[in-house]
């Protein structure tokens, strides 16, 4: 804990809690076991060499995997090409280069320093025990973040600072326990606003200010009831070095339906047309263009194969309305209390409509509050942004579509069974993909063009069964390299002799998917 890395972090994390709640806590390590909860589980193993402890950025890479991590690749090693018997089938490739094929950790990428304990870093710097970060700086305990600044203890965000403990995030600015919400600022313990200020304990909110369990206050109580809420919340975090997320907390009352019936009864559910005609074209397309021929028999004949690996989302019921809710597993989505579930609009509707009542604002605090805000407290997995179509059982559209079964789709279209495909097109049992065309089971990857099992692929085409490749067209069974072209197992072995490989790949993955439609060798079980 005396390393650089880690005392300008705690510096930072004084500061922010300064800005934040008003007072410092402590230490930053004191509380690492409650900042990291909102995470993914950290998939930590030693280099099969080395024996240096190594942080990877998913917890899919196998246990019995060979591992390495980033400094010890060398990106201009030369590997001579494998004999002729030794491609002649996948097993034998996989035999021959078994000692080529290391799953990396500690990624760390671009103009990056200062970064510990994380993988996946790019152009980003003071970094610590994080994983998923880009173009963002002063980070601990935290995940998928994007142009991010002193931010700690949070699930996934973009464009945010001086937050602690959020899930979710968009252009928000100096939050506690604020969840799936954008364009926020000075909001706590808050679920599902937008564009809203200065909020406490409040629910699906659209441009509010001075705002706690929903009730519009002016400044000045608002200021003083927040005074007294926040002295609450730092006693208890100095005394218990962790405080109840705001799920848990709203979890200890049960919910009055009853209250809110009324207010969804009159929502107009719209029944958009849904055509999985252009999906199920979309699929045999990219089937056609990686194996030369279409998978056929409809696209959920897969289902279970393209679901692997990957978060799709399944359905469950409003408590309300008893309509459909679509929810997964995605970290920050996957907590949200069943008891509490309703669809988009209803939880729009909702906040509203419906607030605590004025005895009940002046006397809140954070030993009751579960009890005053739980009949405003609704909770929708689901989020409608920007213009988009055609979206089937997705748990997430902005600007998306022709998507079908996807959690969050952004700025995408003609994609399925995938967990965030970003800016992309054509993919499909994919996780977190950006900017990639045509693709079948890729994860944590930028820029792939026709490429089959990538995992960390950056500005690749053409590639199948690669793990941490950039700049790659053409190429195979390739681990921990760049900027080659038809290479196997890392050697270039010429246009030639990779079209035949190449096509014996693709005749015997087509064969396995045809016959039992999955394919039990993955870019995540490669090594042994």
């Amino acid at each position: 804990m005396d390393s650089p890395t880690y005392s300008e972090l705690n510096r930072e994390w004084k500061t922010t809690c300064r800005i934040v709640l008003g007072s410092e806590i402590g230490e930053l390590q004191d509380y690492k076991d409650w900042l990291i909860e909102l995470n993914n589980p950290r998939f930590v193993k030693k280099c099969s060499k080395s024996k240096v402890e190594t942080v990877f950025t998913s917890n899919n890479f196998p246990n019995e995997g060979k591992f390495i991590t980033m400094e010890e690749v060398d990106f201009n090693k030369k590997f001579e090409p494998l004999g002729i018997n030794e491609m002649k089938d996948i097993d034998s490739i996989l035999e021959a280069l078994d000692e080529r094929l290391y799953y990396c950790g500690n990624i760390i990428l671009g103009n990056s320093k200062f970064v510990e304990k994380s993988s996946n870093i790019q152009n980003s710097f003071f970094v610590y025990d994080s994983v998923k970060i880009s173009d963002s700086k002063n980070i601990a305990y935290s995940q998928y973040l994007r142009l991010c600044e002193n931010i700690f203890g949070t699930n996934e965000g973009g464009e945010s600072k001086f937050c602690i403990r959020c899930s979710i995030l968009f252009r928000n600015m100096r939050s506690f326990e604020l969840w799936k919400s954008t364009n926020c600022s000075d909001c706590y313990y808050s679920f599902g606003l937008d564009n809203c200020s200065e909020s406490f304990f409040s629910f699906n909110l659209i441009g509010k200010r001075h705002v706690i369990g929903n009730l519009i206050l002016t400044k000045d109580k608002y200021a003083q009831i927040k005074k007294k809420l926040l002295s609450e919340v730092v006693g208890k975090l100095k005394k218990d070095k962790r405080l109840d997320t705001l799920v848990e907390l709203t979890s200890k009352s049960e919910p009055n339906n009853s209250i809110v019936q009324t207010l969804v009864e009159k929502i107009n559910q719209q029944n958009e047309i849904q055509d999985k005609k252009p999906i199920e074209i979309s699929f045999v397309k990219t089937s056609s263009l990686l194996f030369e021929k279409p998978l056929e028999g409809g696209i959920d004949s897969y289902s279970n194969w393209l679901r692997t690996h990957t978060v799709v989302p399944y359905q469950l019921q409003s408590v309300i309305s008893k309509q459909s809710v679509q929810m997964s597993q995605w970290p920050g989505l996957a907590q949200l209390p069943k008891s509490r579930l309703v669809t988009y609009d209803e939880g729009l509707k909702i906040g509203e409509h419906l607030a605590i009542g004025e005895n009940e604002v002046q006397r809140v605090n954070m030993d009751n509050s579960a009890q005053i805000i739980g009949k405003i407290a609704y909770y929708s997995p689901e989020q409608i942004t920007g213009n988009n179509s055609n979206l089937i059982e997705c748990q997430w559209g902005a600007g998306a579509t022709n998507c079908y079964r996807t959690v969050i789709c952004a700025y995408s279209k003609n994609c399925a069974y995938c967990s965030w495909p970003r800016s992309s097109d054509h993919c499909f049992g994919c996780g977190i993909a950006f900017d990639c065309g045509f693709c079948l089971k890729c994860f944590d990857s930028v820029k792939l063009e026709r490429c089959f099992e990538v995992d960390g692929g950056r500005d690749s085409s053409d590639s199948y069964f690669c793990h941490n490749i950039e700049g790659m067209r053409q190429a195979m069974f390739c681990f921990n390299t760049k900027n080659k072209h038809y290479a196997i197992g890392n050697a270039e072995v010429g246009r030639e002799t990779f079209g035949k490989v190449k096509e014996m790949v693709q005749d015997w993955a087509f064969g396995e998917l045809d016959k039992k439609k999955r394919l039990d060798l993955s870019i995540y079980n490669l090594t042994k």
